[in-house]
């Protein structure tokens, strides 16, 4: 079975006025919206990668790289190693850079909570390769389980150093985990991103029936003496296996 790949860059997403006025809810709704602003037209009829880009911001044209700070957060769903690291790769090109100042790996698949550890070693062993290269900073996990994220970073020959949690499934942070993060100096943050961000049932009513989502970033890029928000976008690659007549 035939197949194409689609590489979708938002750009900034400040800049759509479209989107602007829509107010959206949850990250969900944003980026839905962004989507249906930028994919106007059919795409891809054949086979290959076709990679689409929107509005890039110009305000940071002229701003120096250490007056800005950029944070991303990864949403994966496969510890396939190749997957990340093109996320990554991917989200260094589409910025412009050579660092991120902070990442965060969103990793959710069908496997019992209490087993991810495995994927998560290799997921991490990834990271580290990036740390060591000089290429990212400060670096953590999403909605890991306390006990699965002590023996990660038990593990680990670099530590993470952030973990955030959901405000929308803990209520009370775990008390192992408060306690853990104050012992070595790890900031426990909380978010409010859906649990899934693009549903399945999305993807297939904005890409087709056929369409999978491989990996979604989510970047922002803060300058850092005024400590405003000037640029945020979505990364993201779909496989559209072509059925057959």
């Amino acid at each position: 079975m035939l197949s194409h790949n689609l590489l979708v860059n938002t750009g900034n997403i400040l800049s759509l006025s479209e989107a602007k006025q829509k107010a959206s809810q949850n990250s969900t709704d944003e980026l839905i919206e962004t989507l249906k602003i930028i994919l106007n037209d059919e795409q891809n009829k054949g086979d290959g990668t076709v990679i689409i880009n929107g509005k890039e911001g110009r305000s940071l044209q002229d701003v120096d790289r250490k007056d800005l700070k950029i944070t991303v957060k990864v949403f994966i769903s496969s510890p396939n190693i190749e997957l990340l690291k093109e996320a990554l790769d991917q989200a260094f090109k589409a910025l412009h850079t050579d660092t991120i100042e902070s990442l965060v790996i969103a990793y959710k698949s069908a496997e019992n909570p209490e087993n991810t550890l495995p994927s998560l070693k290799r997921i991490w062993s990834v990271i580290e390769e990036y740390i060591k290269n000089g290429k990212l900073s400060s670096v953590g996990l999403s909605d890991i389980n306390t006990n699965t994220f002590i023996e990660l970073f038990q593990w680990a020959d670099v530590k993470p150093n952030i973990v955030q949690i959901s405000l929308a499934t803990c209520c009370v942070v775990p008390p192992a985990l408060e306690a853990f993060t104050k012992e070595n100096d790890i900031q426990l943050l909380t978010h409010s991103d859906p649990c899934e961000i693009l549903p399945q049932e999305v993807v297939e009513d904005i890409f087709g029936s056929t369409a999978h989502l491989y990996w979604l970033i989510r970047y922002q890029i803060h300058v850092k003496c005024r400590g405003i928000l000037s640029s945020k976008g979505y990364l993201l690659h779909i496989n559209k296996p072509n059925v057959k007549p």
